[in-house]
């Protein structure tokens, strides 16, 4: 598989200073959300050209970088319409430009919500989605969505209810396992990564990776392998189901890059 990093992990700076720290650490690939690692790229719609992602994409192909995934989270399934507008607008403008900065994929998490809520935010996340997937199809990319437990998209089944309500081939799931355990759920992981695979696992187009031990009821981030996730278990079957895929490391400390680098290759060879 192909190991790579968060370009926002390497803090700011220019497309050269951040490729070059990422390269220098020994990743491959990374996931780049640009105003969040770009010195003077601000968030709202409007400020991308062809220029300036012809100078993004030259900076990390020169030093051997692929854009894996483009980061853009935005919030599309709240309730606050202008918030929702604002945020497809964000997303289309990415999905327009990903191939000219060297990616393939746009992706997000979807909406905090409680579950009150939760009908209501899906209805809304399905329409932004199917917004979205219209411009994706268009470019010839893909909409990468991830679902986390306590957002609107919280569960593999209504992952799996999303990519079939849309039923587009350039709907795509990024998958981050962990972020489907709750902190008081953690004995849970095996059934929710079977589940995952069962219902989505043809549809994982990149995988974040992260670990963590629980304190006072909430995560505390570790090294990759020093934390309750069974990375065994899970690379297990990805390794079977998506041989060659990139693995973002989320969260990373760059002085530990190494260490989670190494981790990672040996859960490569399971």
């Amino acid at each position: 598989m192909r190991i790579g990093v968060r370009g926002h992990d390497y803090s700011k700076g220019t497309p050269v200073q951040i490729a070059e720290k990422i390269s220098e650490a020994g990743f491959c690939c990374l996931q780049l959300a640009l105003h969040k690692s770009l010195e003077g790229f601000l968030p709202e719609y409007g400020h991308l050209s062809p220029g300036f992602a012809f100078e993004v994409r030259s900076a990390f192909e020169q030093r051997g970088l692929e854009i894996a995934v483009l980061g853009c989270y935005v919030d599309p399934g709240t309730q606050d319409e202008v918030l929702r507008e604002d945020s497809v607008r964000r997303f289309e403008e990415q999905l327009s430009y990903c191939r000219m900065l060297g990616s393939n994929i746009v992706a997000t998490e979807t909406s905090n919500c409680t579950e009150k809520d939760r009908e209501k935010q899906y209805e809304l996340l399905l329409d932004s989605v199917k917004r979205m997937v219209r411009r994706a199809e268009t470019f010839g990319v893909f909409v990468g969505i991830e679902p986390v437990w306590c957002h609107t998209l919280n569960t593999p089944e209504l992952a799996g209810k999303l990519l079939s309500d849309v039923s587009s081939p350039n709907l795509q799931i990024v998958f981050d396992p962990f972020n489907l355990i709750a902190p008081d759920k953690t004995d849970d992981q095996h059934r929710l990564i079977d589940a995952a695979f069962d219902i989505f696992g043809d549809r994982i187009v990149a995988i974040h990776a992260k670990d963590a031990i629980v304190e006072g009821g909430k995560f505390k981030r570790c090294l990759i392998g020093d934390g309750f996730f069974d990375h065994e278990y899970f690379y297990r079957k990805l390794n079977r189901v998506k041989p060659g895929i990139s693995v973002l490391r989320e969260g990373a400390d760059p002085l530990t890059a190494r260490h989670d680098i190494e981790a990672l290759k040996r859960y490569a060879q399971l």
